[in-house]
């Protein structure tokens, strides 16, 4: 919360960051196996913390975009980037993350996905 608060006290409104699939309401849309591996190892932490900034984020009243990585990887990317609402695509397995990276800047530059939380994938693994 009080990041929030200094980024009003700076004038910042606008905020882009990675998630995850499968936070929040998209959790329902992940693999149980993958569910149940999560939620008994480390893994379980990194989502909760996902899990508070989406609602943290939903609450305020920053222009925030939160994309929600796919698996990431440093091999080549194999395929373009693809961002779709969740649920409404289904992923490939890998998201290269220097295209996310640029999927993020791009999203700050023109102002794209206010508000969303894109699932990020790159088409062919």
């Amino acid at each position: 919360m009080r990041h929030l608060t200094m980024m009003a006290e700076e004038g910042i409104t606008r905020f882009v960051a990675t998630s995850s699939q499968g936070v929040a309401e998209d959790w329902k849309r992940v693999n149980p196996v993958m569910r149940g591996l999560i939620t008994i190892s480390n893994i379980k932490a990194g989502f909760e913390d996902h899990n508070g900034v989406d609602a943290l984020m939903r609450a305020s009243d920053v222009e925030w975009t939160l994309a929600r990585a796919v698996a990431l990887t440093d091999r080549p990317a194999k395929g373009p980037l693809r961002a779709a609402a969740p649920g409404t695509e289904k992923p490939a397995t890998f998201v290269n993350r220097h295209d996310l990276a640029t999927f993020l800047l791009d999203t700050v530059e023109q102002g794209t996905w206010l508000r969303q939380t894109p699932v990020v994938w790159n088409t062919r693994n």
